[in-house]
């Protein structure tokens, strides 16, 4: 398998510029198109074998799935195909101006993730997978490094990759699509290597998401306020949130209940000197 550098030409039509931030390495690239035009987001899925003409068109169609949803955090899918060279099948989408959730989380201050932007983006997240499901899909295995986070209405916008992805691979390339080898642990317990993709499986992902985010206060003042919620959003199948609405409904109160700011310095604090 050959690995792509920056002037190669993947499917005629679009040049690779250079790599771009990925679950694994060699998966991800800003290209732009031959002819000219703004640049896009290729990913690569490795494969073991070549799809048939009939699993490509599967693989296009279920790429397209964001885009039924009617949902702004779903890229659309401009191009697939599939590179013998790099054994892979590739998707093209428009670039996306941000950061992955990881990346953003781990360049906060000291104190950790602003309430309003945690709010905001949970309840876009909430409504991403609401909206995926009303149109009849799950993720499936949805992991931070699949969120990225931009600027944006409400001081923060949200996008998700890949819907469509888990369901092509465990209902016709389970044999010879490789699964990503890492966000195991964001993965459901009960989700096994075929056969549908549950509902179930978003929810536990939800609440394993939204706990990296209320993970990041620093100060300890949050600490004893949510750990419930996510128990009860990465409990077994049967005492998990029925769905994502639930959780999220769940979850407003607990953010309510959060201080948003750092608690106040001691009456003895001055600014400058170490406290003893």
């Amino acid at each position: 398998m050959s690995a792509l550098t920056a002037g190669d030409i993947l499917g005629g039509e679009w040049r690779i510029v250079r790599p771009a931030f990925g679950d694994e390495p060699g998966s991800e690239y800003r290209v732009e198109p031959v002819e000219g035009g703004s640049a896009r987001r290729l990913t690569l899925c490795r494969t073991l074998r070549p799809p048939t003409s009939a699993e490509l068109k599967r693989f296009e169609e279920l790429m397209h799935s964001g885009e039924r949803t009617q949902n702004s955090a779903f890229q659309p899918v401009e191009a697939v195909g599939y590179d013998v060279a790099r054994e892979a099948l590739w998707m093209v989408r428009p670039w996306w101006n941000g950061e992955s959730l990881p990346s953003m989380l781990g360049g906060l201050h000291p104190i950790g993730l602003d309430l309003p932007y945690l709010h905001a983006l949970a309840d876009q997240l909430a409504q991403a997978l609401t909206a995926a499901q009303a149109a009849g899909i799950a993720h499936g295995r949805l992991r931070p490094t699949r969120l990225l986070v931009a600027p944006g209405g409400k001081g923060v916008r949200l996008c998700l990759l890949d819907l469509g992805l888990e369901v092509f691979r465990r209902t016709h390339a389970s044999g010879w699509l490789r699964p990503p080898q890492v966000g195991t642990a964001y993965v459901a317990p009960e989700l096994g290597e075929t056969g549908p993709v549950p509902s179930s499986a978003d929810v536990f992902s939800f609440g394993l998401i939204v706990r990296d985010m209320l993970a990041t206060r620093r100060d300890g003042a949050w600490c004893g306020r949510w750990e419930h919620w996510v128990e009860r959003a990465t409990a077994a199948a049967g005492r998990r949130f029925g769905s994502v609405t639930e959780a999220l409904r769940a979850l407003l109160p607990v953010l309510r209940a959060l201080p948003d700011d750092p608690p106040p310095p001691p009456p003895n604090y001055e600014p400058g000197i170490p406290s003893a």
